[in-house]
């Protein structure tokens, strides 16, 4: 009876232990994806910024010569 009792309290102590890893490994899984979606907006918010400035660099760059052209033909 006692051995019973104790077998069968291992047992229920090892299944939670087995749902509480079960529940880690699920939040873990969770936090990876969330950090992926996370980083890939980041990468594209970041890359559109980039862009951004590569064409407002285009058009400086033109204008400025522009400028400087139009002092030379005076």
């Amino acid at each position: 009876m006692y051995s019973d009792n104790r077998d069968r309290y291992a047992l229920r102590k090892k299944m939670e232990r087995l749902e509480r890893q079960n529940r880690f490994r699920l939040a873990s899984g969770m936090l990876d994806f969330i950090g992926m979606v996370a980083g890939v907006a980041c990468v594209l918010i970041l890359l559109a910024l980039l862009l951004s400035l590569v064409n407002w660099l285009r058009q400086d760059i033109s204008s400025t010569f522009a400028i400087f052209q139009s002092h030379f033909e005076q």
